[in-house]
């Protein structure tokens, strides 16, 4: 592991504003000079009087002039290609090609509903549909050229102007979209966060640092995709397509930004969404059990993580970032080429090189004194809970890894006020705290349920659902967690998709040695009976009253927790979407929070199905849905 001496004073990933503001003087450093642009690099250095630093700037010889830079910026504005040199510039491996090579491209689509004139159209085939079903489509949009990965006839598609078959189309959409739009990563500092936990958060407080030090700064991430603060609202991954990650930062850089900070899953790790982006630094939050039902076991989720670790190859311009007290925090630092330097964070190693030295919790904030290899810093975080000390000791590390000031560093985390659906405080005024938290997987439960009590909970009531067509395995997991760890639980659904919200209900309940026909027996005989460490546990299969049942039962110093969803605002129910958003289901049901607690309701909520349903067990999960509404009478008023 590289010490902290061993960073060099450049802010090696920290490209100059795109606007070229004009400098009072200029040199372009050529290969002979070493001290400023090692040889063998596509890089060269513009500095200025007014500078306090050289600052490097990737992706064009030692040979380019500035205006060279401002016209290559422009030209991305009116991007065309002919096909063969698309093909040759992403260098493409393709099985044969059909029709005229020099087809004009003036676009990349991978969905038929968004294709325009003169679009390549490149046919993925995904888990729930397959491109090559859509071609006749994007063809009569103005698709210019097909990519597809089945042996088709080139004689079938009329319009088409050339058809390229490949092996695979989902291994070379990257390397086509990167070409298409000239690699916009090389030409900013890109931070890239993966991990189970924590990586919105940690995004968030990353991109603020970044801003602190006056850079334009854009973000990829679960709550959205930003360019210069503005939400692009096109979020379906957390990680978006190639494609679309391409097109972004094409569009960033017309727009000046100069750094993106990028939550990376998983999934977009092993789909190859994130391998033609040249990422400068790695970070690493904590690795616990998720997406199994992707994955398949806890080695190949790891693999994929560290996929984005094994970018870090070049000692000049890369950084790792890692959380040691993580197990798998080795593997991380492993990958990629060693001599890159790794700054460690960590609340249990004092060998960490970012680490506190004291944590103070309360409601209105964290406040943390940290040891850096720059010394000591406080900060006053509006953040509540200790798992959000990790988020702030990981985006300092960042910070530390860039050579930033601390003085910005602290300012940047200092002004994230909150993350949506992150532990968010839902304040009406009640004499009880109600927090909206996005933990869906064991530990994030396991975290805020720990960090709310240590904030002085007097009880804890949680509800939670767990999500359809996802991992099974976590579901019992996540209901004992939570019986543990909370005073009241109440399970309910939370996205259940095609599946049947009763069997996903009844695997939770394993989770405490229960069955939904022993739940519905206990409302039977009106009693419901409290679990063997004195806690309670109650279900109801519809969401909103189960937000209600939750007020209903708070009082003064309890703390509400609604896990799952954060700042999601819909369910996917059958073919469908409902929309749902739990902090407006909690400000709605909080304004009436006198009137559930004056209705004396009771805390043993029964699950409101018909009697057919549970005896069918909703085998249709389209007639679960279609019944919703023909249910019992709700003994809570849906408002």
């Amino acid at each position: 592991m590289a010490s902290f001496a061993a960073l060099p004073l450049l802010p090696f990933s920290i490209p100059p504003p795109l606007s070229f503001r004009r400098p009072s003087s200029v040199f372009l450093a050529s290969a002979t000079s070493p001290e400023l642009c090692s040889a063998g690099t596509d890089a060269f250095v513009v500095s200025t009087a007014a500078a306090e630093k050289p600052t490097v700037l990737y992706g064009f010889s030692e040979d380019s002039t500035l205006n060279d830079l401002a016209g290559a910026i422009q030209r991305r504005k009116e991007i065309s290609w002919t096909l063969s040199e698309l093909i040759e510039t992403s260098k493409l491996t393709f099985v044969s090609i059909h029709g005229d090579v020099n087809t004009p491209i003036t676009g990349i689509q991978i969905d038929s509903r968004y294709v325009t004139s003169g679009d390549l159209f490149i046919c993925c085939i995904g888990k729930k549909t397959d491109g090559h079903r859509f071609i006749s489509e994007a063809l009569s949009k103005g698709a210019t050229a097909v990519v597809a990965c089945k042996n088709l006839n080139f004689d079938d598609l009329p319009g088409c102007g050339a058809l390229v078959i490949v092996k695979d189309s989902i291994a070379v959409l990257a390397s086509l979209a990167a070409s298409f739009y000239r690699n916009p990563s090389m030409m900013m500092s890109v931070v890239g966060i993966t991990g189970t936990n924590g990586k919105t958060t940690t995004a968030h407080l990353v991109k603020s640092v970044y801003e602190s030090m006056g850079m334009k700064t854009g973000m990829f991430g679960t709550v959205g995709y930003f360019i210069n603060g503005e939400d692009q609202s096109e979020v379906k991954n957390t990680t978006p397509d190639a494609v679309t990650a391409q097109r972004l930062m094409a569009k960033m850089l017309e727009n000046g930004t100069e750094a993106l900070i990028m939550e990376i899953s998983s999934h977009g790790l092993a789909l190859g969404r994130c391998d033609e982006i040249e990422f400068n630094v790695a970070v690493f939050t904590n690795l616990t059990r998720d997406h199994f039902d992707f994955h398949g076991t806890e080695e190949e989720y790891r693999n994929s993580k560290l996929k984005l670790f094994v970018k870090m190859s070049d000692p000049k311009k890369h950084r790792k970032v890692v959380n040691v007290d993580d197990p798998n925090a080795p593997f991380f630092i492993a990958k990629g080429n060693a001599d890159v330097p790794v700054v460690t964070f960590g609340m249990e190693s004092k060998e960490a090189d970012v680490f506190p030295l004291r944590i103070e919790l309360s409601m209105f904030g964290t406040r943390v004194l940290i040891s850096t290899p720059k010394g000591l810093v406080e900060v006053s975080s509006s953040l509540l809970g200790r798992h959000n000390v990790y988020n702030i000791l990981a985006a300092v590390a960042v910070g530390i890894a860039v050579n930033c000031r601390l003085e910005d560093v602290v300012r940047g985390i200092e002004m994230v006020s909150g993350v949506p659906g992150r532990c968010e405080l839902i304040d009406e005024h009640q004499p009880f705290a109600v927090m909206v938290d996005f933990a869906h997987t064991p530990d994030a439960l396991a975290r805020v349920l720990d960090s709310a009590r240590e904030l002085g909970a007097r009880r804890l009531i949680t509800v939670f659902g767990c999500a359809g067509e996802s991992d099974t395995g976590k579901r019992p997991m996540m209901t004992k967690i939570a019986a543990d760890k909370s005073d009241v639980v109440i399970l309910t659904t939370d996205n259940p998709k095609t599946e049947n919200p009763l069997n996903i209900l009844n695997d939770m309940l394993a989770g405490v040695g229960w069955t939904l026909q022993s739940y519905v027996q206990f409302g039977k005989n009106n009693y419901y009976p409290p679990l063997p460490n004195g806690h309670k546990l109650f279900v109801h299969d519809r969401r909103r009253v189960a937000v209600r049942a939750a007020m209903a039962m708070a009082d003064n110093g309890d703390i509400v927790i609604v896990a799952g969803r954060g700042h999601e605002n819909y369910q996917e129910e059958g073919d469908r979407k409902r929309y749902i958003d739990d902090r407006k289901e909690c400000r709605e049901a909080l304004r009436y929070v006198e009137m559930l607690h004056r209705a004396a309701i009771d805390k043993q909520i029964p699950l409101l199905i018909t009697q057919e349903s549970l005896i069918s067990f909703c085998k249709d999960v389209e007639t679960w849905f279609a019944m919703e509404d023909q249910r019992s009478p709700c003994v809570l008023p849906i408002f």
